[in-house]
């Protein structure tokens, strides 16, 4: 008599023992605290799938609702800043927007032309290689510099401010040309890091370039060449 067990049989012991094969199962998994049913540990997998699912839904949403206001926000800047105005007015509307948009009032404008120089809050005339040279390696004409900053490197940042800032925003203008930079501080030293979104402050800084450019600039800079 063979001592093989049939495919028939263990179908049989199996529908006799129907515990057996949970058990069997169970012994499979890795075990957790208290015993849990094969039932439970799938529930539990559905569970964490739901929780994954509802984690990226909520992640989804929260990307849309943000870019929705960064719509806003441009837009409203492009409003307010295009209206015919001085030099004066221009800088302190972008005060305004800066205290709505990102809380903080810190900011200074520099326009590379060294001519004749307006009487401006938080704007200085002054040329690129004069800039390049106070500011150092903080200032990058490609794209903005977001990080902490030293006491010393805060008041040629900001001039204008009897406080010092602790985390800045260095943005180049560019509108074919570099045509300035644009300073935006923060007295908290995580206000402003490496890793933070660039994409506002880089529409601030393209859209300031324009401005200045074809409204501001005494000369095209190449004039002078």
């Amino acid at each position: 008599m063979s001592d093989k067990v049939t495919y028939t049989q263990i179908q049989n012991y199996l529908k006799e023992n129907p515990g057996d094969l949970e058990r069997l199962v169970l012994e499979a998994i890795p075990e957790t605290k208290g015993a849990v049913s094969l039932a439970g540990h799938k529930l539990q997998l559905v569970s964490e799938k739901l929780a994954l699912a509802e984690q990226q839904i909520h992640e989804f949403i929260d990307v849309s609702t943000q870019n929705q206001t960064l719509f806003q926000l441009c837009h409203q800047l492009v409003q307010q800043l295009q209206k015919p105005q001085s030099i004066q007015a221009a800088t302190a509307r972008l005060g305004e927007i800066l205290k709505a948009t990102l809380d903080t009032r810190d900011y200074h404008l520099f326009i590379f032309q060294d001519k004749a120089e307006p009487d401006c809050t938080a704007t200085s005339f002054v040329s690129q290689a004069n800039f390049q040279t106070a500011v150092g390696g903080l200032f990058n004409p490609d794209k903005p510099i977001l990080g902490v900053v030293r006491a010393e490197e805060s008041k040629c940042l900001f001039p204008d401010l009897d406080h010092d800032i602790s985390s800045c925003a260095i943005i180049p203008l560019v509108s074919e040309d570099l045509v300035g930079a644009l300073t935006i501080g923060s007295q908290d030293s995580n206000g402003f890091h490496r890793d933070q979104d660039t994409l506002f402050i880089q529409f601030i800084g393209d859209f300031l370039a324009g401005l200045i450019k074809h409204r501001f600039l005494i000369d095209d800079p190449k004039q002078g060449d």
